[in-house]
C-alpha cells in the first residue's frame, strides 16, 4: 500500500510540473445534455477567453459573441456510418431543447446554431454536423476578459531598460508569462496609424522584448483584449489594432505622450507566444547627434494624411527642437522636408515645401527668432531608404533639421 500511495503522489507530482492537474482536464459545461451517443475526441481546446461568430436565422450578420470559449469534436455513435446531418441533428436536438437550449438556426445546411440562458449563463452553440464521424462545436459562454492587468504609467524622465533581461517597467507581461528573449533593432520602428491609414516611422531605434503565455491565456483576443484595456487605463493612445474573429494573429499599437515623455508600442501575436516593441523617442539625444552628422532626422513629427497640418501628438518631437534651440542661443537650422515617391514631383515638392514651413512656424510662435530658422523642401530627391516599399517609403516621408553651414 505504501509502495501504491508513493507511485500515485510521484505521478500527482508530475502533473502538477507539467502544469496539468486532474482538475485542469478539460471539460464542457454541466448544463450541456448530449445523447449519449455522442462520443467527444480527444482534442477539446479551452480558451479562458475567445470568440465565435453564431448564424442566426433572418439575419444577415451573424453575432460575434466573447467569453469562455470551447472547441471540441464529436462523432456519433447511435446508427449507421451513412446517417446525414438532418438525421443526426433530429437525434441531437431532443436533448438540447429538453435541458434549456433554444434553437436559433438550423436552416443553413449543416450547421446549428444554439443558446442557453439559465442559472446566470449566457452561452452560445455553433454546432457543423458534417457526417457521423465528424461533427465540430464552438462554444462562448459570454462574459468578460478573466483577469486584469495594471500597468504603471511612465514615469516624467525615462526609465533604464535591458536588452535581454527584465521586463519594460511601464509595459509588465501578462500574469503566467514567461520571457523569451529581447533584442535591439537599429532602425526606425514602423508604426501602422489608423487615422492616416499608411505606417510612419518612429523613433531612432526600438527594444523588442517576447513571451510565452500559459495555454488557457493563448488566445489571441485575450491578449489583445487585456493588454487594450490595460494601455487604455495607464493614459496610451490605442492608434492601430487588428484582431479578427477565430484570427491567429493580433496587433495592437499605442502611442504614450506626456511631459516629456514621447513612447511608441506595438503588441504583436497570440498562440504560445507574443511580443512587444517599444520606441523611447524621448530619450533620443537629438543635439549629440547634430553635432556628430550636422543633420537629424526627426522621426515623431507627424502630419494629417497629405497634408501639411502637425498633429497633436508631434509636441513631444517638437518640444525636444525648441528646447535645444532655447539653450543654444547661436544656433541657426535648417528645417527640411522630404517626402516618398508616391504622386508627381511637384506634388511632392510642394507637399515637403509646406511641411517644412509648418515646423519652422510652429517653433517661431514659440519665440525662436525667425532669423535663426530655414525653410527648405526637397521632395522626393533624397531618400535614405529603397521607395519600392511600405517600410522605406515609411523612412523616407521625414522632417530633418541640418545645422546651418556645417558640412561633414
Amino acid at each position: 500500500m505504501r509502495i501504491l500511495a508513493r507511485i500515485c503522489l510521484c505521478a500527482f507530482a508530475l502533473l502538477n510540473l507539467a502544469g496539468l492537474s486532474l482538475a485542469q482536464t478539460p471539460a464542457l459545461p454541466s448544463y450541456l445534455t448530449l445523447p449519449a451517443q455522442v462520443e467527444l475526441k480527444p482534442n477539446m481546446t479551452v480558451e479562458d477567453y475567445g470568440e465565435a461568430q453564431f448564424p442566426i436565422d433572418g439575419k444577415s450578420e451573424a453575432p460575434i459573441e466573447m467569453g469562455k470559449h470551447w472547441s471540441v469534436g464529436m462523432r456519433f455513435t447511435g446508427g449507421s456510418a451513412d446517417l446525414d446531418d438532418v438525421a443526426i441533428w433530429a437525434r441531437l436536438k431532443p436533448s438540447l431543447v429538453q435541458s434549456g437550449w433554444t434553437v436559433l438556426s438550423e436552416g443553413a445546411g449543416r450547421q446549428k446554431t444554439a443558446r442557453y440562458q439559465k442559472n446566470g449563463h449566457d452561452t452560445w452553440m455553433l454546432l457543423w454536423i458534417l457526417g457521423t464521424d465528424d461533427m465540430r462545436m464552438d462554444l462562448v459562454e459570454v462574459g468578460p476578459v478573466p483577469i486584469k492587468l495594471k500597468l504603471n504609467k511612465p514615469a516624467q524622465t525615462a526609465e533604464a531598460v535591458k536588452v535581454e533581461t527584465g521586463d519594460f517597467p511601464y509595459l509588465s507581461p501578462i500574469p503566467g508569462s514567461q520571457p523569451a528573449g529581447g533584442r535591439k533593432d537599429d532602425q526606425p520602428m514602423l508604426v501602422e496609424i489608423d487615422q492616416n491609414h499608411e505606417q510612419q516611422a518612429v523613433g531612432s531605434g526600438s527594444i523588442m522584448k517576447s513571451y510565452s503565455v500559459p495555454p488557457a491565456y493563448q488566445s489571441p483576443l485575450f491578449i489583445f483584449t487585456v493588454y487594450r484595456d490595460a494601455l487604455t487605463q495607464a493614459g496610451w493612445k490605442i492608434v492601430h489594432e487588428v484582431q479578427s474573429v477565430n484570427g491567429a494573429d493580433m496587433v495592437l499599437s499605442a502611442h504614450y505622450s506626456a511631459g516629456e515623455r514621447d513612447i511608441w508600442a506595438t503588441l504583436h501575436g497570440g498562440g504560445e507566444t507574443y511580443s512587444v516593441e517599444v520606441a523611447d523617442v524621448g530619450v533620443e539625444d537629438i543635439g549629440k547627434e547634430l553635432d556628430q552628422d550636422c543633420h537629424v532626422a526627426l522621426y515623431g513629427i507627424y502630419f494629417d494624411f497629405n497634408k501639411a497640418t502637425i498633429r497633436a501628438d508631434s509636441d513631444p518631437v517638437l518640444g525636444k527642437v525648441l528646447a535645444l534651440l532655447q539653450s543654444r542661443p547661436t544656433l541657426k537650422l535648417e528645417i527640411q522636408g522630404h517626402t516618398d515617391n508616391v504622386g508627381t514631383d511637384d506634388y511632392n515638392q510642394k507637399l515637403s515645401e509646406a511641411r517644412a514651413n509648418a515646423v519652422s512656424a510652429w517653433l517661431i510662435a514659440k519665440g525662436i527668432s525667425a532669423d535663426r530658422l530655414s525653410a527648405k523642401g526637397y521632395g522626393m530627391k533624397m531618400p535614405i531608404a529603397d521607395n519600392g516599399s511600405d517600410e522605406g517609403r515609411a523612412k523616407n516621408r521625414r522632417v530633418e533639421i541640418q545645422k546651418q553651414g556645417c558640412t561633414k
